[in-house]
């Protein structure tokens, strides 16, 4: 679980940094910030429900923002795939 959440992550970072859309940097640290805060409380052995809200707050981030460059596709599959194992 971990594993598919560092890859996330990085994906994340590897289309913040290649996006040609000046506008999809913010969210992209918004999403940063968030998987972040997902890794720490799964490292440091959390409440359940904790990561179960921190995982919520992080769909509903993808859900009420909008990324124009297409190389959103790579975390947004990734994503997928950790929410999948969550």
């Amino acid at each position: 679980m971990k594993k598919e959440l560092a890859t996330y992550i990085l994906k994340l970072n590897e289309a913040a940094q290649t996006t040609k859309r000046a506008e999809d940097r913010p969210l992209y640290e918004k999403y940063l910030a968030s998987a972040a805060v997902i890794l720490a409380l799964l490292e440091s052995g959390a409440e359940k429900e904790l990561i179960k809200n921190e995982v919520l707050a992080h769909e509903r981030l993808w859900g009420n923002t909008w990324l124009v460059d297409e190389v959103y596709k790579s975390p947004s599959s990734a994503w997928q795939k950790v929410k999948g194992i969550l």
